[in-house]
């Protein structure tokens, strides 16, 4: 008895030994951010539209979009992936950044613009209104496709990911008769015909900006003029050497954006069309001089 008491009480103190050993193995074997204090947390995100699990959910740090999918039970039968919005504050406070940036650029070039009735009054006025949709371009797909792409981006907390259904027209916005309207998608059908459809133009209409807001939140200029200013690149460009006019999409929005108005100078007008597409972007739907 005596014994079994001692070698029972040696196997004790020998686990006892162990222990720290065995904890350190355990905890060597995570990822070094564990250890810090302050490390990357989880991040909490949400999800809706056509997935079948809709809702908020709490992820591991570094997840990624394919993840957010994945936990939601991926998509419906009615999901448009191309028209797929990911929307986050630190997005939001950059563009809200870059809009008083472009409101200062203007200010800065022009002067005092304290006449109630200044054209650049009136553009400056225009953009302090819009308000910033903090919209990340994604490009989605099933999350096998997407685990591993480039366009797998990381979650940020907060995140908000909203699936679309599939739509079947398209949007004509601005200087049209009629307002915003929607009408049958055709594939093939050159962007003229969708604004015959709606009305054709209104008066004060800028045909030669016409542009083309896709439903994955870019722009891109439908107007093609022999030449045309690129406010991208700051440089006129030949037009037949930089291609046709894209091809509209389904659930795209087709803007017509009226003339600007007298009083601008020249630069400021040169700029405009670039100006008021990017805030188009930034807003997540067309921005019109009234």
């Amino acid at each position: 008895m005596t014994h079994d008491l001692r070698r029972t009480a040696r196997v004790r103190n020998a686990g006892i030994a162990l222990y720290p050993l065995l904890v350190w193995a355990f905890f060597a074997t995570l990822p070094g951010d564990a250890f810090a204090l302050g490390g990357p947390g989880p991040v909490a995100v949400s999800i809706e539209g056509e997935v079948r699990r809709p809702g908020s959910c709490t992820l591991p740090p570094g997840s990624t979009l394919s993840a957010l999918i994945v936990a939601a039970g991926g998509f419906t039968d009615n999901a448009s992936l191309r028209g797929a919005i990911l929307t986050r504050a630190s997005a939001r406070a950059a563009q809200e950044a870059e809009l008083r940036g472009i409101v200062a650029r203007i200010e800065a070039g022009t002067g005092p613009t304290t006449a109630p009735d200044n054209a650049v009054r009136a553009l400056v006025d225009l953009l302090a209104s819009v308000r910033p949709y903090g919209r990340v371009p994604v490009r989605l797909s099933h999350p096998r496709l997407l685990k591993g792409s480039p366009a797998n981006l990381p979650l940020e907390d907060g995140d908000v990911l909203r699936v679309p259904p599939k739509t079947e027209t398209v949007t004509i916005a601005g200087a049209v008769p009629s307002g915003p309207r929607a009408v049958p998608f055709a594939a093939n059908t050159p962007y003229e015909e969708y604004i015959r459809q709606a009305g054709g133009y209104a008066g004060g209409a800028d045909r030669d900006h016409v542009y083309l807001l896709r439903v994955d939140g870019t722009t891109a200029i439908l107007s093609l003029g022999f030449i045309r200013w690129n406010p991208a690149a700051s440089r006129w460009e030949v037009t037949a050497l930089t291609g046709g006019p894209p091809a509209v999409g389904p659930g795209d929005t087709i803007v017509v954006p009226r003339q600007p108005p007298p009083g601008l100078p020249a630069k400021v007008t040169r700029e405009l069309p670039g100006i008021l597409m990017r805030a188009a972007e930034i807003a997540g739907e067309p921005v019109i001089l009234p």
